[in-house]
């Protein structure tokens, strides 16, 4: 070992604090990048590879009901590489105990060259070639499955046409479509005990639901090069016939975007937290190195007086920033590779995605090295730029003291001479090393950002179930029916020991056309005097249904480009009877934090049908105590479609937010390290630094608590400004990142409490 390694070895040796607390902050930089990016990896690719060799489908056709025959009509359509045909409904599911679920029923072909969104077996078997003789059978996604204790040979009661049908459990299944299991885009969280997705075989279940030789659903695949724009305006022209209820692309699909917002979110915190980190990391080498040289000015000299020349000491000095990034790097790696197992294992308690691919990412280790040594050779070759312009016969003689102009405070003499001693050495202290000054800065601002941004998702959170689920609902169930009702079967449900009121609703879906746009929305009629529903303007007001007119969703006005007083044009897109246009003027906007929607009044949307007293469901208020019990009568009525409880969907976003814990506890530990190692190495630092002048204060009569106390209002001084701009640059930070992450299904509110300051 030469010299120079020896002599940086022991230098290492003596200040392992300073050199630990730059590696630690290099190590949170790896750690976040490495494990990240490796999720970020694993889930991209498994994502790519799932959908390509399941065939996802690039265009959904939904319609009421058209021969199979259309679909070849479909298929020769110019730019459509395939087509498929299926049945998918939304069925009551009966379980044990009067209580009920909710079935995306889907219809496949047993070969996987007749089906686009194919199947990726899990457990069990595939459909059987003679089902029916052992019954209608059914594959399970392994969520639902999970949550119900259901396996191959167990028996679940769908409600179809009316009356109950046995299926036959024969496995479970995961589809490229339901990758993230929601019923809608209204419904953030999955809640696999009342949702879940049923694959049947085509011709084993079309006879049950009154639909033989006939499909409600029409997907396509795109041929290379086409033109997608004018091969969907022809497939729309030969469905229009059949009912035409609603079409979109795959980036519009409910699945599709949960999971491209949450891989969007990984890549973001992916590029930009690494690069602060390593930031900072090389600030703190550079001050540690600068004060370093500073101290070994002397140890220089002698060097070059040796023969050792400019070269040999800069690659000296910097080869500790490489052993620095080195450590860091090793160190991160470990820690990164057994973070992302733990990311990994919580992102698949929500994304049925294969899991074969979960391995090193071995580009993204080597680029986690590569900053790494790359931030300490730049830290070190910027501060021993300063080695090499030391003179040997000048290095004989300490280094003159920094100077140092008047600080701000000396400006104003009276607030200046209210300062005792004490402080007024450390603020000259301060304003002589104002390079560490501004690295201990930045460091803390963006250690009080980074905890503002993890308790920030508690708080957004906090408001998002606040508002929605104790401000906008103030129901204990809401109710659907199977078909349309006149208001005067709700009798029954008024009628039920436990129900204090009820108000009925009216839910329509809807296209809407503006000048030459259109967009899908469903449309909610409530009546008048409107009391469990909350519906909230643009400004977080309440705003009152219009007798007539339209309350029209925020999101859906931007993408058609209308405002307030505009006239739209409504189509409605039942699929019993023919569709209804009318002409509805916009009364105002609702801004939803969670799914769409717009709302008019219960009679305008019976006038939109060319009826009256026609509800599809309704909100139920029930005396405290008694919402089981009503929930149970009601799940006995075979015409109810679904009853969902408010409280339920509390109690399932809350057990789902657990793992959040996890996420904000890991940051706030990152903020918390990076915080420690940069306040300690200025600390260190600074007493290396004026060593002796704490010496000399001591022999004067200063006592050990008088001179610590020196540092300590250092520290100080560095630290709370930092703290003061963190707050307002993590708050930026935040809308950074619900910019990045907000799609047209949820918007995640920039809502920070006073607690969190």
């Amino acid at each position: 070992m030469g010299i120079l390694n020896i002599k940086l070895l022991r230098q290492i040796l003596r200040n392992k604090g300073q050199f630990l607390a730059a590696a630690s902050v290099i190590m949170v930089g790896v750690t976040v990048y490495l494990s990240m990016s490796t999720s970020y990896y694993n889930m991209r690719t498994s994502q790519e590879n799932f959908y390509r060799e399941n065939q996802f489908a690039d265009y959904y056709f939904q319609v009421v009901k058209a021969p199979r025959g259309v679909v070849k009509q479909v298929q020769e359509v110019a730019g459509v590489k395939k087509a498929v045909g299926r049945i998918m409904l939304d069925l009551p599911v009966l379980k044990d105990g009067d209580d009920r679920a909710s079935a995306r029923l889907i219809t496949y072909s047993r070969s996987t060259e007749d089906n686009l969104n194919c199947l990726s077996l899990l457990q069990g078997r595939n459909f059987s070639p003679n089902g029916q003789d052992n019954g209608i059978e059914v594959l399970l996604d392994p969520q639902y499955a999970a949550a119900n204790n259901l396996k191959p040979g167990s028996k679940v009661n769908i409600i179809a046409q009316q009356r109950k049908v046995g299926l036959n459990v024969i496995g479970t299944a995961i589809s490229p479509e339901f990758v993230y299991t929601v019923k809608d885009s209204a419904t953030l969280m999955p809640d696999p005990k009342t949702f879940g997705i049923f694959m049947v075989e085509g011709e084993q279940i079309e006879s049950v639901l009154g639909m033989r030789g006939q499909v409600n659903q029409v997907l396509i695949q795109f041929t290379p090069g086409a033109r997608p724009e004018e091969t969907v305006e022809k497939i729309k022209d030969i469905l229009s016939p059949y009912g035409n209820l609603a079409s979109y692309p795959r980036k519009d699909q409910t699945s599709h975007v949960f999971l491209e917002a949450e891989l969007d979110g990984l890549r973001s915190i992916t590029t930009v937290l690494p690069m602060m980190f390593m930031l900072i990391a090389a600030g703190i080498q550079f001050v540690i190195l600068r004060r370093m040289i500073r101290a070994q000015r002397t140890q220089i000299g002698i060097l070059k007086a040796l023969g050792y020349s400019n070269r040999q000491v800069m690659l000296h000095y910097t080869f500790y920033g490489v052993i620095v990034g080195l450590a860091g790097a090793m160190a991160g790696t470990v820690c990164g590779l057994l973070l992302s197992g733990a990311i990994s294992a919580t992102y698949a308690q929500y994304f049925n995605l294969p899991g074969g691919v979960a391995v090193y990412n071995f580009q993204t280790i080597f680029n986690g090295f590569l900053m790494s040594i790359g931030t300490g050779v730049i830290a070190g070759l910027s501060a021993s730029r300063q080695a090499a312009a030391v003179n040997p016969a000048e290095a004989m003689r300490p280094e003159p003291p920094l100077s140092s102009g008047r600080s701000l405070l000396e400006h104003w003499p009276a607030l200046w001479n209210f300062l005792k001693p004490g402080w007024k050495m450390s603020i000259r202290s301060v304003n002589r090393n104002r390079g560490r000054l501004l690295v201990t800065l930045f460091g803390v601002m963006f250690a009080v950002a980074l905890l503002v941004i993890a308790f920030f998702t508690n708080d957004a959170i906090d408001y998002i179930l606040q508002k929605h689920y104790h401000e906008e609902q103030s129901y204990d169930l809401l109710v659907h029916f199977n078909e349309l009702q006149k208001s005067s079967e709700l009798n029954t449900l008024a009628s039920l020991d436990g129900v204090q009121f009820l108000e009925p609703m009216l839910e329509l879906p809807v296209r809407l056309h503006w000048q030459g746009r259109t967009e899908e929305e469903l449309l909610t009629g409530y009546p008048p005097d409107l009391t469990l529903r909350k519906i909230s303007g643009t400004e977080d007001k309440t705003v009152a249904l219009p007798a007539d007119g339209i309350i029209l969703n925020e999101r859906t006005a931007n993408k058609l480009g209308l405002k307030v007083g505009d006239m739209v044009e409504v189509e409605t897109l039942l699929p019993q009877g023919p569709a209804h246009w009318d002409n509805l003027k916009i009364r105002g906007l609702t801004r939803q934090l969670i799914g769409g929607g717009s709302y008019i009044s219960l009679k305008q949307a019976n006038r939109l049908l060319n009826e009256a007293n026609i509800v599809s469901g309704a909100m139920i208020k029930v005396v405290p105590g008694q919402t089981a019990a009503v929930e149970k009568e009601i799940n006995r009525y075979l015409g109810v479609a679904s009853v969902q409880s408010r409280q339920k969907e509390l109690d399932n976003f809350n057990k789902n937010l657990e793992s959040l814990a996890y996420s904000v506890s890991t940051m706030v530990l990152f903020a918390m390290m990076l915080g420690f190692a940069i306040v300690y190495s200025s600390a260190v630092i600074s007493l290396v630094e004026r060593r002796r002048e704490m010496a000399s204060l001591q022999v004067i009569g200063f006592s050990l608590k008088e001179v610590s106390g020196l540092l300590f209002n250092e520290s100080i001084l560095q630290t709370v400004p930092g703290i003061i701009l963190g707050l307002p640059f993590g708050r930026l930070m935040a809308e950074a990142y619900v910019k990045s992450v907000s799609t047209d299904l949820y918007t995640l509110p920039v809502i920070i409490y006073p607690r969190t300051y």
